[in-house]
């Protein structure tokens, strides 16, 4: 089950723990014409989900290897982005 809420994704695993993710980032793709948000969980820094999302900010699946891939691709920027910032 996933709830977002004001860039905050709520999930519940099958055991009945809730996980709470906030956005790290939003982009679009150009390549797939597609909106996708990255993830992470506040327990879990490291703990990261990516999903596409539409006008309603309803959330979907990433399809194909490619769309990971840019995803991938686009979380290395920002990370690279980010460090350059803060340094």
């Amino acid at each position: 089950m996933e709830k977002k809420i004001n860039n905050i994704l709520m999930m519940t695993t099958a055991d009945g723990e809730q996980l709470v993710f906030k956005v790290l980032f939003t982009y679009h793709s150009e390549t797939f014409q597609k909106d996708y948000a990255v993830f992470y969980n506040e327990k879990d820094e490291n703990h990261l989900l990516a999903y596409a999302f539409d006008e309603n900010n309803t959330l979907s699946v990433i399809e194909t290897p490619e769309e990971g891939a840019e995803v991938e691709a686009a979380l290395q920027r920002y990370d690279e982005e980010n460090r350059t910032e803060g340094e």
